[in-house]
């Protein structure tokens, strides 16, 4: 791995430089290291621009190795505590601290940072991630976690959903041991293989699918469309 790390030295192999693929390493677990710390993070990114600079034929780019949830094996400081707690009341409208509410927290803090950090490389840059803690999950809370508007710009290397079926997913706050029950049953039927689409994003995600799976109850006015869209193109919508 390239180190793009706040530390870095800038001392790459110049054989990995010439490749097409190339894996990097923002150091996000060692000590002293904060997703808070500005300073870091504007050199990180820097680094990260420098590389794509020397690395010219380089088209594609592993951007995080990992745990998903990295909550499980560090501690929150104190204003990342904090931070979580003023969510969980904008999000929830209470601050019950559930294992499943304290893992979306800690994923939508490591994209959105993943996501500023990828800015800083050229546009044709394809970024990968890759998870290494996938089996810790119940497939009904993975494919909440795995909602591709956490992951809009990057491509997951070991993504398990994909299919010829559909789900449409609903917002964080609505989520419930019902919606998981639902959820694990429909993957349960389609042997896993099932697409999760969050509302906003059913026209770009309903290619090759033959049907969707509909929780009526939880859908917006974006989802509502988005249906309406999916059955005028003759797709089959299976209501929950």
């Amino acid at each position: 791995m390239l180190d793009v790390s706040f530390l870095s030295k800038f001392d790459w192999n110049s054989t990995q430089l010439v490749q097409k693929k190339l894996e990097v390493d923002l150091k996000l677990f060692r000590p002293n290291f904060s997703f808070e710390d500005q300073i870091q993070f504007q050199v990180s990114g820097n680094v990260l621009e420098a590389l794509c600079q020397k690395a010219t034929n380089c088209d594609t780019i592993r951007l995080y190795k990992g745990p998903l949830d990295w909550t499980r094996l560090y501690p929150f400081s104190f204003s990342l505590e904090k931070k979580y707690e003023e969510w969980l009341q904008d999000t929830y409208g209470n601050t019950h601290k559930l294992d499943e509410r304290r893992a979306v927290f800690g994923v939508n803090l490591l994209t959105e940072y993943l996501h500023r950090i990828a800015s800083f490389a050229p546009e044709h840059i394809q970024f990968t991630l890759l998870f290494d803690d996938l089996d810790w999950y119940a497939p009904s809370h993975l494919a909440q976690l795995f909602s591709k508007m956490r992951f809009t710009h990057f491509q997951i290397e070991n993504d398990p959903f994909e299919g010829k079926v559909g789900f449409v997913l609903f917002d964080d706050k609505d989520f419930d041991e019902k919606s998981y029950k639902l959820i694990d049953k429909v993957l349960k039927e389609h042997s896993q293989k099932v697409r999760f689409l969050p509302q906003e994003m059913i026209p770009e995600l309903w290619h090759n699918l033959d049907s969707l799976y509909v929780v009526e109850e939880k859908l917006s006015k974006y989802g509502k469309r988005g249906i309406a869209g999916f059955e005028a193109a003759e797709g089959v919508v299976h209501y929950l």
